[in-house]
């Protein structure tokens, strides 16, 4: 209002409302709401598309999934020992690779034709699905298995791959292993949606277990998923912003770029909420399997226990002063663990490095062959054999599962 007037005269006037004022609040107030809406459609979107692919188109539920505890499997090649409803492969045969054999019933490939394996391990060796079929007896089939260190290592499988006719025998093949290989549990589903919901539900559930490298790749262990939830939540986003844009243009709607934001926002606080709700059962886990323990006590509690155990053996046959250790490791992380174990021995770690030629080594010296194959010894003639053929006299002070411990003469 305003007070204006000639001769002292007071008059009041009321301002008309400008067009679309009100409306500019209204508009403001739900733009969290589309992009909620919008993110919403574009993840109802990627599980749909998501359990029809790997459900095969099969709603209903087949016949009832096959299961198998680690220890209920039987060893055919290697060593290793059964630790509760798990069984633990310590060590490859001559030829390099650990075999675990699961006794099943005989069943129909064309009702199962997926096969997940839960396992874990330090370093993640070569892993590889074997089968026999009733038509084929004494051919063996096998596709390799993509699983990194921990958590379910998922395979479908086809008639290609020689998955057909009745099934009367399934195995695990662990090669170029570094470190124990703990195998959990094996199932065998018959594709549906129902299954496949079931699957990625435990799959997007499972504890995340944090390693080193989690601080710049917090969902590195899911790449092994069939669809990793960082994965569903981006291709989400991308619908959602393109669903969005579509219909601006076509409703001649002005963009607002607050939905733009809301959309991304939203999709990476679903994966944050995830990821809080993991290193809180993290957080629980680790209080409980090391709180109120010595240091010896944690370091058999981690999972590279046993090559703590190993290293502590060796280290003990070693002698009381520091002396000069050559560590030879196929695998350079292992090789740098074990380094640690056995400090304060001066230790030199030859894992990608050279070799050292058998002329630099002298008299006193120990050679600590840990998981590796780099170098052989023949217990006959008493000496160190180098893969050209070069040899260096020494006696062996320790043999392990896993690790020889020899001294330079």
């Amino acid at each position: 209002m305003s007070a204006r007037g000639q001769k002292g005269e007071l008059k009041l006037t009321t301002a008309k409302p400008t067009a679309g004022v009100l409306d500019v609040p209204r508009a403001g107030a739900r733009w969290w709401l589309i992009a909620g809406t919008l993110l919403g459609l574009g993840v109802a979107a990627v599980l749909v598309y998501a359990l029809a692919r790997f459900g095969e188109g099969r709603l209903a539920e087949g016949p009832a999934p096959i299961v198998a505890d680690g220890g209920d499997l039987a060893l055919v090649q290697g060593t290793g020992h059964k630790d509760g409803p798990s069984y633990v492969l310590e060590a490859p045969a001559a030829d390099g690779a650990a075999v675990l054999a699961a006794k099943l019933t005989p069943f129909s490939a064309k009702e199962f034709s997926r096969v997940e394996w839960n396992i874990e391990s330090a370093q993640g060796p070569q892993l590889a699905f074997v089968w026999r079929t009733r038509e084929n007896p004494r051919r063996t089939y096998s596709k390799p298995l993509q699983w990194l260190v921990t958590g379910a290592a998922p395979l479908t499988l086809t008639a290609d791959d020689g998955w057909s006719g009745t099934i009367t025998g399934v195995g695990l093949i662990a090669a170029a292993m570094n470190t124990p290989v703990r195998v959990r549990s094996l199932r065998i589903v018959s594709p549906s949606v129902f299954a496949a919901a079931d699957d990625l539900a435990r799959q997007w559930s499972s504890r995340n277990p944090l390693r080193g490298y989690s601080v710049n790749y917090p969902f590195d262990a899911e790449r092994g998923h069939d669809l990793p939830a960082v994965v569903a939540v981006a291709i989400a986003e991308a619908a959602a912003l393109a669903i969005y844009l579509l219909l601006a243009r076509w409703r001649g709607w002005p963009r607002d770029r607050r939905v733009l934001w809301g959309i991304f926002l939203g999709g990476w606080l679903l994966l944050d909420v995830r990821w809080q709700t993991n290193l809180w059962r993290e957080t629980g886990a680790r209080a409980e399997r090391f709180a109120g323990k010595s240091t010896g006590q944690m370091h058999l509690a981690a999972e590279d226990a046993p090559l703590y155990t190993l290293m502590g053996k060796m280290k003990g046959a070693l002698p009381g002063t520091p002396v000069r250790v050559f560590l030879y490791c196929d695998n350079d992380n292992l090789c740098a663990r074990a380094a640690f174990l056995l400090y304060p021995h001066n230790v030199y770690r030859a894992g990608r490095r050279a070799l050292p030629a058998p002329e630099e080594l002298h008299e006193g010296d120990y050679l600590l062959l840990a998981y590796s194959r780099a170098l052989g010894y023949d217990r006959g003639n008493q000496v160190a054999v180098w893969q050209d053929g070069r040899t260096k006299p020494a006696d062996e002070i320790l043999l392990e599962p896993g690790a020889l411990l020899l001294k330079v003469r």
